[in-house]
């Protein structure tokens, strides 16, 4: 049976009814029939919302996967990440899964800092600043979507963001073993 990943802009195509919704649905079906294992990560929850504010709790997030009709799925933990991540919906993170993650982060990002601290540094915020600055939270947050995937050695990565297909090869090196559209998603379907 596949396992697929699906990415935030997956759970944006659902909400905003795009053209791919039709196929992130179907996966999301395919997983009640259990024809398939399909999963978001709770990295998400940290992902700036369409009303420009930040989720201030998982349960918030639970509730939008619930009026989703995505909350059938299976949940996946990020890294700990303070003030990014929810303490509740996290793992503690070893060295083994900085390295990747680090790896990871300079393939998508490599003119990002990968450290808050630096990042703020070099752009001169206050390294206190809550929320951290859009740019790299985003980073961060794209950074971690794909790390969960690898770190539960998932099959397809469901995304329409170009970053990730434009990088596939590298990130698939470091472990995504596949990076697909939901349209191409769909068609891996038993």
């Amino acid at each position: 049976m596949p396992s697929f990943t699906l990415d935030t802009n997956c759970i944006i195509d659902i909400d905003e009814n795009r053209p791919a919704a039709r196929y992130v649905r179907a996966l999301a079906d395919a997983h009640v029939a259990g024809r398939s294992s399909v999963a978001v990560g709770a990295i998400s929850a940290s992902e700036k919302q369409k009303d420009g504010r930040l989720i201030e709790n998982f349960e918030e997030f639970k509730q939008r996967l619930v009026d989703l009709r995505l909350d059938h799925l299976e949940v996946m933990a990020p890294m700990l990440y303070v003030d990014v991540s929810f303490w509740d919906w996290a793992l503690w993170p070893s060295p083994e899964m900085e390295a990747i993650e680090i790896r990871i982060h300079d393939v998508l990002f490599p003119t990002v800092e990968f450290h808050w601290k630096d990042y703020a540094q070099a752009h001169g915020l206050d390294v206190n600043a809550t929320p951290a600055a859009w740019r790299w939270r985003n980073a961060k947050c794209d950074v971690q979507a794909i790390w969960t995937h690898v770190h539960y050695r998932r099959d397809m990565f469901v995304t329409s963001d170009d970053n990730y297909h434009r990088r596939s090869d590298a990130l698939v090196a470091l472990g995504a073993r596949s990076i697909v559209t939901p349209e191409e998603a769909v068609a891996w379907l038993p």
